[in-house]
Order: C-alpha cells, then sequence, then structure tokens
C-alpha cells in the first residue's frame, strides 16, 4: 500500500526539528520540538508542527490512487522569553520550510501575555507521488 501522503507531517517535522535544534550546530539547541497537540506548555521554548487537514489532487481518469495533496502546515513556538525569541525561530523555521518548497500562507503572527509570547506561521505546497518529499 502506497500511502505517502499520510507521511507529510512526519517528514516535515523531522526536518525543522533536525535543522533548529539537533543538527551540532543548530541554531536552538534548547528547543523541545513536537507534533504532539499539548494542553499545557510546561517547556520553553516549545516549537509544535502539524499538518492541517490536506486536500487532494491531481486526479486521474482511473482516480485509483492518490497523485498529489495540497498540504498546510502550521508551525506554533512558545517562549517565555522576550518576543524576538519567538520572531526568531519562527523565521527560521520559515526558512526551513522554504528549502523544502512550502509557500508561507501566514506569516509569524506572535501574542504576548504577562509570561508567554506564543506565535504561529502556516505555510502550503502542493506534494505530487513521486515529490521527495513523498518518497
Amino acid at each position: 500500500m502506497n500511502d505517502w501522503f499520510s507521511q507529510i507531517e512526519s517528514k516535515v517535522f523531522t526536518q525543522i526539528s533536525y535543522m533548529l535544534s539537533e543538527r551540532s550546530d543548530a541554531p536552538f539547541p534548547k528547543l523541545k520540538c513536537t507534533s504532539v497537540s499539548q494542553n499545557e506548555i510546561t517547556y520553553f521554548p516549545t516549537l509544535y508542527l502539524h499538518e492541517l487537514q490536506p486536500v487532494e489532487a491531481g486526479m486521474d481518469l482511473t482516480n485509483e490512487s492518490v497523485n498529489a495533496v495540497l498540504s498546510t502546515i502550521e508551525i506554533q513556538v512558545w517562549t517565555n522569553t522576550k518576543e524576538l525569541d519567538c520572531r526568531n525561530i519562527l523565521s527560521a523555521a520559515i526558512l526551513e520550510m522554504k528549502q523544502m518548497g512550502f509557500n508561507v500562507t501566514m506569516f509569524p503572527s506572535i501574542t504576548t501575555d504577562s509570561k508567554i509570547r506564543w506565535g504561529i506561521a502556516r505555510f502550503r505546497r502542493m506534494i505530487g507521488a513521486g515529490d521527495a518529499l513523498a518518497k
């Protein structure tokens, strides 16, 4: 069974997590990256990445397989330091998402309360069955 489309989120997450926090020269080595929704954030800074509902595209006449999907990825970041820290993490995420061919559909929006900074950005890309992200 070729379910490449169900693995997009994990592949994007792996790349973002590695590039931002895991590699030896990562810009944010203390950044916790997760793809599991959390009701309460207890570690700062945290990056949460998830794929919003994808849409099938590229149907052919037989329509027996998924040929492409329009994938939307949302990245949320929480910090308990200054707003600039939240913005810097999201900016680095934008650069990595652009390297994977995603368009930015929502540039970072930062919300601040007395202790927490929370930012969100969204990305979209058409991914075909033969695409590097699909393999």
